[in-house]
């Protein structure tokens, strides 16, 4: 899985990697079962000009795309609302992921009536 952590503006330390490292561990309880290469995450941390801070979240899951975008007094307060927003939209589609990600596992699958039959045919 790749997961970015970048900004605009503000030069990123460890430690605001960390903070959105741990965050990000509340999105992932979600992905459990979903191979890794089709997980994707990006988290944009910027400061805004009226002294707040912009917290951008976008996750794909085998190209279905979820985004939140909060701004709050504190960088951690509005990451921790972004991270919220996600979570809320995996939450309301998880029959639809988990679904989704069943249906694309069991299409790699060949039924052995499918198997007898190619090979009667051949």
């Amino acid at each position: 899985m790749n997961i970015q952590i970048t900004s605009d503006n503000v030069e990123i330390s460890q430690s605001m990697k960390t903070l959105a490292q741990e965050k990000i561990e509340r999105i992932l309880q979600h992905l459990k079962g979903i191979p890794e290469d089709l997980k994707d995450i990006r988290i944009v941390l910027n400061k805004a000009p009226d002294e707040t801070y912009e917290s951008k979240v976008e996750v794909a899951i085998s190209g279905k795309i979820y985004f939140a975008d909060q701004l709050d007094h504190t960088l951690e307060s509005s990451l921790i609302k972004a991270i919220e927003e996600i979570d809320r939209q995996l939450e309301k589609d998880r029959g639809i992921i988990e679904k989704d990600w069943e249906e694309q596992r069991q299409a790699k699958f060949v039924s052995e009536e499918d198997l007898s039959n190619e090979t009667i045919q051949d």
